[in-house]
């Protein structure tokens, strides 16, 4: 079973008494716990009959004592463990054995990230209950999935402006849900969300700076690298000035190694280059990690790139994004 299968069966109030979570996305699996707090427990039994735990923190018998007492108010006692992995193999026995005649005022909710790391108890609750995989959506499913959850707040979200909050945004899906409820705020009580609505309301939550692309670069981020890329573009950014502010930004970092070579003070450069304390300070950071190589060769890439936008009639951003994908594969 899927998480949204999962939903759909909390909605018609049919609950097992035992579930194991298990995936990456810890967002999806908090949405499913909070639906099942509502599905289940009445409003004023749930501070005392639901409670959530960290498995490094609590000895499966203590978990098993709290399920078999009486709950509060009536209804069901709900204890969610997280992280289940880090039990040792006496808490986990206990908890398979106990899943098997667990009492019908209670159910027991564990998470995991990997299924592989906890067999045991997987097959075991599936004797009795459900094992839910929670897989986070990539950035080519994430629109979707944004488009779905506008829906559920009462606005049309269009795919464009969903895919737009992925690029700016990214993947997580804490910090999309976060952004589409500004975006949500900021329309009021018009319907639709379009692409310029994203534009004016949502806070990027990534830096889409020369430096970072650099930073990119140099691990061999060549997604991230992209991405940045591919953002400064969105912000109206014209390829050659990229592309000019790149060859700056290389430029910037050998005149800084090659000042601190010479034993020239951070304070001192800062005067001599006539750039902000805060640039000169990550231009230092960045001159540790690229050798005078890997700078000649960036510049004299990015010199071939430039003759290539203003003479070719290849496609600039095209151009751009093979410099980028060619500088991630040297470094």
């Amino acid at each position: 079973m899927n998480a949204e299968d999962l939903l759909k069966a909390f909605d018609s109030a049919r609950i097992d008494p035992v579930y194991l979570f298990v995936g990456d996305s810890t967002f999806l699996m908090e949405e499913a716990w909070k639906q099942l707090l509502a599905s289940v427990l009445p409003k004023k039994g749930k501070h005392f009959n639901g409670e959530r735990i960290q498995a490094r923190e609590t000895e499966a018998g203590d978990v098993i004592e709290r399920l078999a007492t009486s709950p509060m108010f009536g209804g069901r006692r709900l204890v969610m463990v997280d992280n289940v992995e880090a039990w040792g193999k006496g808490d986990r026995a206990a908890i398979e054995a106990f899943v098997q005649r667990i009492p019908p005022s209670a159910c027991l909710v564990m998470t995991a990230p990997d299924r592989k790391n906890v067999e045991g108890l997987a097959k075991a609750v599936e004797v009795r209950g459900k094992v839910i995989q929670f897989r986070s959506p990539g950035d080519k499913e994430a629109p979707r999935w944004l488009v779905e959850r506008a829906k559920q707040l009462g606005k049309m979200l269009s795919y464009r402006a969903a895919f737009l909050m992925v690029e700016l945004a990214g993947g997580d899906l804490h910090t999309l849900a976060s952004e589409l409820e500004k975006i949500c705020t900021f329309v009021g009580d018009r319907e639709g969300i379009e692409d310029e609505d994203v534009f004016e309301a949502a806070s990027s939550q990534r830096s889409f700076s020369a430096f970072d692309m650099l930073d990119h670069i140099k691990a061999q981020q060549a997604d991230n690298a992209l991405r940045s890329l591919r953002s400064m573009i969105l912000f109206g950014e014209a390829p050659l000035k990229i592309l000019s502010t790149m060859a700056w930004q290389f430029r910037l970092v050998w005149q800084v190694k090659d000042g601190l070579r010479l034993g020239i003070p951070e304070t001192e450069l800062t005067k001599r280059l006539g750039s902000r304390p805060f640039v000169v300070k990550k231009a230092r950071e960045q001159a540790s990690r690229f050798s005078d190589a890997d700078l000649y060769a960036a510049i004299d890439a990015i010199g071939r790139t430039d003759i290539a936008i203003k003479s070719t009639g290849i496609s600039p951003e095209l151009l751009l994004e093979e410099l980028v994908l060619n500088l991630c594969l040297r470094n």
